[in-house]
């Protein structure tokens, strides 16, 4: 499969949602950058956490327990647990507003990559994560990231044409970032 229009656009949009492989294939592309030395910044599902739900057993329940930062291992509950009677779990925005604002500090510094876990719910609402890809786009920092279906519509009116859509492939990612990189060693 060939990917090669709009490679160099800045931001990679994996589309994806619960029972698609996009959020795997996110994480083990951020880790695969960190382990090859690129400045890489942003949060994703940690490894032994990509392909399951929160773990507390809810039936339905599409979020992740955490998010971890990418440059300092840094863990971020993503939910609160309601406990065992509860049949939905309850987003945990005073930590998705620290997950943010970790990755804007670290998006200041102008690393080479921003990776964030996904665009869903909460950032179609300007909460979540909104600021810190707002930060990425500001500063013009390539941007890799999973968009939530529910979450399509806002994502195009937010990405205003700056977005090529994925599929959920490791190939798709990364002939988008060796595009980038390429582009990065020219200048």
């Amino acid at each position: 499969m060939s990917f090669e229009s709009n490679q160099l656009m800045p931001i990679a949009a994996l589309r994806g949602g619960p029972g698609t492989p996009a959020a795997d294939v996110l994480t083990a592309f951020a880790l695969r950058r960190k382990a090859e030395g690129v400045d890489v910044v942003g949060v994703i599902a940690p490894p032994e956490d990509a392909s399951h739900g929160h773990g507390g057993g809810h039936e339905g329940c599409e979020c992740r327990s955490e998010l971890i930062d990418i440059a300092t291992g840094d863990r971020y509950a993503m939910h609160q647990d309601l406990g065992s009677g509860s049949q939905a779990c309850n987003l945990n925005s005073s930590s998705l507003a620290l997950a943010a604002g970790a990755v804007e500090r670290a998006v200041a510094r102008k690393p080479a990559l921003v990776v964030l876990s996904r665009f869903g719910g909460q950032e179609a609402v300007r909460g979540g994560l909104m600021s810190a890809f707002q930060a990425a786009i500001a500063a013009g920092v390539p941007v890799a990231c999973v968009v939530a279906p529910k979450a399509e519509d806002v994502w195009n009116d937010f990405a205003q044409g700056l977005s090529v859509s994925l599929p959920p492939e490791a190939d798709a990612l990364e002939a988008w970032w060796r595009d980038h990189a390429r582009g990065r060693n020219a200048a």
